[in-house]
C-alpha cells in the first residue's frame, strides 16, 4: 500500500479547506491586521498536489493492467461523477431553500448547473455550482485524453507525456491563449501537473527515466518559465511532484505502517468526498462557530473548520460515495447478483487506489 501517496491526498483535501476557511474567517469573526496565517494563503495549492498525485495514480494503476480504453474511462467516470453530482444536487436545493445563508444571486441557473454537471462550465468562463469543480474540469479532460490515446497509441504514456508538453508549448507562443479565449482551458499550464505525475510514476514503476518523457516536459516547463517565471504549474507542481515521489518511495520502505500512518491513509481514501464536502460546509461551519464563539482566535476557527469538515467528509465517503461507487460497479456487469469469486474479491493495490 502506498501509505504516504494517500496520506498526500489528505493533506492536499485539507490544505485546501483550511485555504477557503481561513479566506471567508473575516466574515464572520475579527481578524486584526498582521495575524499570522502561517501559511494558510497558500493552502489552495493542494489542488496542484492532487493534480501530480492523480497523473502518478493513474499511471501507477493502468499501465500494465490491460484495461481497455472503455473500462479506463467507465471508471473514471463513475469514481468522479456520481458524488459530484449529488453534491450539485444538494447545493442547489440549499441555496432554493436558504437563499440568504447559501444562495447567490443568478448563479443557479439551469444553464450554469447543466453545464457543472458536464465539466464545461469553463466554456463560459466561469466556476461551476460547486466552486472546487474547477479541478474536476481538468481531471476529466486528462482522464478522455488518456482513454482515447488508449485506443490510438500503442505507446500511450509517452505519447500523452509528449502531447500535452506540446499543447501547453503552444500555448505559451504570443496571442494562442488570448485568441483562444475561454477555450485557453485546454492548453493551460497546469496540464503539465499531471504529466509530471506520470514521469513520476514511470520512474517509480520502470526504474528508471523515460527521457523522450523527460525532454518534453523539460521543454514544457523551460516555455512556461520564460513566458511567466511566477505560473503556478512551474512554482507548485514542481515541488508537488518531489513530494508524490518521495511519498512512493517512503511507502515503498515503510512496508509495516504504524496505526496513525494508517489511519491518515484512510482519511486519503476519503480525499475526494473531504475536498468536496467543504463546499458550503466552511461557511455554514464558521458562521456556526462564530455565533456561539465571537472571540474564537482565527486559527482555532481554521482548525475546527478542518475537522469538521474532516469528519463530515469521511462520513459522506462511508454513506454516500462508497455505496454509490459500488452500486455502480454492479450495473452493467454480468453475474453481479452471485458471490464474489475468492481470487476476486482481493483488490490489487493497483486497484484499490485506482478506485479510492
Amino acid at each position: 500500500m502506498l501509505v504516504y501517496v494517500q496520506i498526500l491526498r489528505f493533506l492536499a483535501a485539507i490544505a485546501v479547506v483550511a485555504f477557503h476557511a481561513w479566506g471567508v474567517a473575516p466574515n464572520y469573526i475579527a481578524v486584526p491586521d498582521g495575524t499570522a496565517s502561517f501559511g494558510l494563503w497558500h493552502g489552495g495549492h493542494g489542488v496542484d498536489l492532487f493534480f501530480v498525485i492523480s497523473g502518478f495514480i493513474i499511471f501507477y494503476a493502468t499501465q500494465d493492467s490491460g484495461q481497455s480504453p472503455a473500462a479506463f474511462l467507465r471508471r473514471r467516470v463513475e469514481r468522479i461523477v456520481p458524488l459530484y453530482t449529488v453534491v450539485i444536487v444538494i447545493v442547489t436545493l440549499l441555496a432554493l431553500l436558504w437563499p440568504v445563508v447559501f444562495g447567490s444571486p443568478g448563479w443557479y441557473t439551469p444553464r450554469h448547473i447543466l453545464k457543472s454537471l458536464m465539466f464545461i462550465s469553463f466554456t463560459d468562463g466561469e466556476m461551476p455550482v460547486v466552486y472546487v469543480g474547477w479541478s474536476l474540469e481538468y481531471e476529466m479532460y486528462f482522464y478522455l485524453v488518456v482513454g482515447l490515446l488508449m485506443a490510438l497509441v500503442t505507446h500511450v504514456w509517452r505519447t500523452i507525456v509528449i502531447l500535452f508538453s506540446i499543447v501547453v508549448i503552444t500555448g505559451q507562443l504570443t496571442g494562442v491563449a488570448t485568441a483562444l479565449g475561454h477555450y485557453a482551458f485546454f492548453i493551460n499550464p497546469l496540464l503539465l501537473e499531471f504529466v509530471v505525475g506520470v514521469v513520476v510514476g514511470h520512474i517509480f514503476v520502470k526504474g528508471r527515466p523515460d527521457w523522450p518523457m523527460i525532454v518534453a516536459v523539460a521543454c514544457a516547463f523551460a516555455a512556461v518559465l520564460a513566458a511567466d517565471p511566477s505560473n503556478r504549474a512551474a512554482v507548485c507542481g514542481i515541488p508537488a511532484a518531489s513530494l508524490v515521489a518521495g511519498g512512493a518511495y517512503l511507502s515503498r520502505w515503510r512496508t509495516s505502517p504504524s496505526w496513525s500512518e494508517r489511519a491518515l491513509a484512510r482519511l486519503g481514501d476519503a480525499s475526494y468526498a473531504i475536498y468536496l464536502a467543504q463546499v458550503q460546509t466552511v461557511s455554514f461551519t464558521c458562521l456556526l462557530i462564530a455565533s456561539i464563539i465571537p472571540a474564537i482566535p482565527p486559527l482555532l476557527l481554521v482548525f475546527a473548520v478542518c475537522c469538521v469538515v474532516a469528519l463530515s467528509g469521511l462520513l459522506v465517503n462511508v454513506a454516500i460515495e462508497r455505496p454509490l461507487l459500488r452500486l455502480c460497479r454492479r450495473i452493467g456487469r454480468p453475474g453481479t447478483t452471485g458471490a464474489v469469486p475468492a481470487p476476486l474479491a482481493v483488490a490489487s493495490e493497483s486497484t484499490r487506489l485506482l478506485q479510492s
